[in-house]
């Protein structure tokens, strides 16, 4: 098929009358009777008028292409295309449906594909990943402790008898000082552990530090971090991949439905932690009622400091400091008394 119109060379404006001899693959550029290309690949087709070839050629044709004529020289993907291209209300909501579809598909194959991709990381890529996530708080949030060395070693000494008598060895176990974190400990993916100061003056009791030291310890060893970091940049991979990466609206919304993603996981995990952490206490040969204790006195401090509610509601519903991403005192206090 021969057709008529204009034709711009590479990189230039100049604007030149022609004829262009296109097939299926590839088109052939005429001028004044003279080939100017030939069997030059077609890169695509525009609105059934604009020829682009992969030499740089921008072919304008007089008159746009039937679509019989758009058919036969188009490949299949060209031709999805340029389907996609022009919009129809049916369409949009089809094209809806289906990314839907998709999106609840991904999300439910990682189910399955995530506790193989935790079981198969090589623990010592996760061991980096928590100690740079240390390095970089120590940097800016954390202080040097004021605790005593006789009081930090005999605390590193219990939870390490509490490990080995739970097989595991354990972990490095960091005492900290901050003006901005208050009663908090905090498990990095494959250690260390971080205790605040003000968590070890707060509870006093060292039965009661293990407990939340044995919770730690149960987080690092089912990779609950690990967990969720391959699950949370996932989903943030696939909305920005459906999403884009603009600052819009959209991109916002999905920012905020990961991190409702990773608070519900994180809830789950929290209380699988606190089940095991028991288990751990009672192999060490420390009652399993100190979890419970733990946690009375840790919501109990919180609610002393807010006067807006009652301290039953505060106990029903407190979701803050240590307790921040786990189910509420009362919920958890719950479960715990009733697994002995």
């Amino acid at each position: 098929m021969r057709f008529s119109g204009v034709f711009f060379a590479t990189m230039t404006a100049k604007e030149t009358p022609g004829e262009i001899e296109l097939t299926p693959k590839s088109a052939t550029i005429y001028s004044e009777g003279l080939v100017v290309c030939s069997n030059i690949a077609i890169q695509s087709i525009q609105n059934r008028k604009y020829i682009y070839l992969d030499n740089g050629f921008l072919f304008t044709l007089e008159s746009s292409l039937s679509s019989e004529q758009n058919n036969f020289i188009s490949d299949n993907l060209s031709r999805r295309i340029a389907w996609l291209e022009n919009f129809s209300l049916s369409k949009a909501i089809f094209l809806s449906i289906v990314l839907v579809f998709f999106v609840f598909l991904f999300r439910f194959s990682l189910n399955f594909t995530i506790p193989f991709l935790v079981n198969v990381f090589p623990t010592t890529w996760e061991q980096k990943i928590g100690k740079n996530t240390y390095n970089a708080l120590s940097n800016t949030v954390f202080e040097k402790s004021n605790l005593s060395r006789s009081r930090i070693e005999r605390l590193r000494e219990k939870a390490a008898d509490l490990a080995k008598k739970n097989g595991f060895e354990s972990h490095q176990i960091l005492f900290h000082d901050s003006d901005l974190i208050e009663a908090n400990a905090f498990a990095f993916p494959g250690g260390p552990i971080v205790v605040m100061d003000d968590l070890v003056i707060l509870l006093q009791s060292d039965e009661l530090i293990l407990s939340v030291i044995s919770h730690e310890f149960a987080h690092i060893e089912e990779r609950h971090s690990l967990h969720q970091i391959i699950e949370v940049v996932g989903v943030a991979a696939v909305a920005s991949l459906v999403l884009g990466s603009d600052d819009t609206l959209l991109e916002e919304a999905s920012v905020i439905g990961i991190n409702v993603l990773a608070n519900k996981n994180s809830k789950v995990f929290e209380k699988q932690a606190d089940l095991l952490a028991q288990q751990y206490l009672h192999k060490a040969g420390v009652k399993q009622s100190t979890s419970v204790n733990a946690i009375k006195k840790l919501t109990e401090h919180y609610c002393s400091k807010t006067t807006a509610q009652s301290d039953r509601l505060c106990i029903d519903q407190t979701n803050s400091s240590w307790l921040s991403t786990h189910p509420s005192g009362a919920e958890r206090i719950e479960y715990l008394s009733h697994s002995h």
